[in-house]
């Protein structure tokens, strides 16, 4: 089920912009549900609207970001509310480094951080390949997680490493090498991670065609690429600065 917002709405000649959702999760008939729910405006704070209780949770975002709503509802909503934001609409793609045309729609995959998200870790799964990567956004006190993985695909006996940036940590390249996977497709055998404080990695297989991009401290805006079996493109969103 997905709900629609423009996000901003005229109240007395002002808009009234909201810019974040909180509430609390309980449980009703045996099901785990949204049991309230809160929406902060630039001006106020309507609700709360429901049944309140100790399990709460609370989304910001920047004003006049939010572009919809969208969650899971049957008898009630669900414990499932989530938002879409606007993207960085400064940030420009560089790449891409690998396979180019994707298989099928989603095997595309697109990690674009908003004003004030810090990309917080990187977790990366690889053999001879990059299987997949992980990625932590913070943003205020919250975080939540993208990956890169196909969801049918599962690398369980691979190795994995966790990389984890300071607060102040920027990064600032990303270099690796693009080859043959057992299959025959062109994917990223290997990556490093490069930042204003130090160079993580390479993971994965260095043999193959090599690839490096640099770019301004305070211009990374995220990541994007394809992924099938493997990590098989990345590229780079930057902001111009």
């Amino acid at each position: 089920m997905m709900f629609g917002s423009h996000g901003d709405q005229l109240v007395g000649g002002h808009f009234s912009s909201i810019n974040g959702i909180n509430g609390t999760i309980g449980s009703r008939d045996g099901f785990t549900i949204i049991s309230s729910l809160s929406f902060q405006t630039n001006k106020r704070t309507h609700g709360p609207f429901g049944q309140a209780t100790e399990d709460v949770f609370s989304i910001p975002w920047d004003k006049g970001s939010l572009v919809r709503f969208y969650g899971l509802a049957s008898y009630y909503i669900d414990s499932n509310i989530g938002i879409y934001v606007k993207p960085n609409e400064e940030a420009v793609r560089v790449g891409t480094w690998g396979k180019i045309i994707p298989g099928e729609p989603h095997n595309i995959w697109d990690l674009q951080l908003e004003n004030n998200q810090h990309l917080q870790k990187i977790i990366i799964n690889h053999g001879d390949n990059i299987n997949f990567l992980i990625f932590t956004i913070k943003y205020r006190s919250l975080t939540h997680t993208k990956t890169t993985e196909v969801p049918e695909c599962l690398h369980l006996d691979e190795r994995v490493f966790e990389v984890i940036f300071d607060y102040n940590e920027e990064i600032n390249s990303i270099s690796g090498t693009i080859g043959s996977s057992r299959n025959g497709f062109k994917v990223i055998k290997s990556i490093s991670f490069g930042t204003n404080k130090k160079t993580y990695g390479p993971y994965g297989n260095t043999l193959g065609e090599h690839f490096t991009v640099s770019f301004d401290d305070g211009s990374f805006a995220g990541f994007y690429g394809l992924a099938g079996g493997y990590l098989d493109s990345i590229g780079v969103y930057l902001k111009t600065i």
